[in-house]
């Protein structure tokens, strides 16, 4: 199996932010496994222990719902690619504005790792 298209990936990566932040979550997981049906592996943050499942997606995007995602940028090499996002939501109770880093690797089973890089805490 061979990993997406460059501009296939660019473009999901794109959607799936509006999804979410449109509170689509259905649509949300239906998109991540159309294009990684190998299955989901993430590391959050991008130094932690890999973490595998789709249940895994599904208890990181609770933690968020409410949340609105911006795609300020894309960057797509072959197979992995990178996005810089504007994240708008309520932290602590208050509202806050942080941008985060997500790259993304799509293997020739179809699978995807994604890697999240948090704001640092100053």
């Amino acid at each position: 199996m061979a990993y997406p298209a460059p501009k296939e990936i660019a473009k999901f990566l794109r959607e799936q932010a509006d999804m979410f932040s449109e509170g689509r979550l259905d649509d949300f997981m239906a998109a991540f496994k159309a294009i990684a049906p190998g299955g989901f592996k993430v590391q959050d943050p991008a130094t932690g222990p890999v973490r595998e499942g789709w249940d895994i997606l599904e208890d990181l995007c609770k933690q968020y719902v409410g949340w609105k995602l911006k795609v300020e940028d894309v960057k797509v090499c072959e197979n992995e690619a990178v996005i810089y996002v504007r994240n708008e939501g309520v932290f602590d109770g208050q509202d806050v504005c942080v941008y985060s880093i997500e790259h993304y690797v799509f293997g020739e089973d179809g699978s995807m790792l994604a890697r999240y890089f948090h704001p640092m805490e100053e």
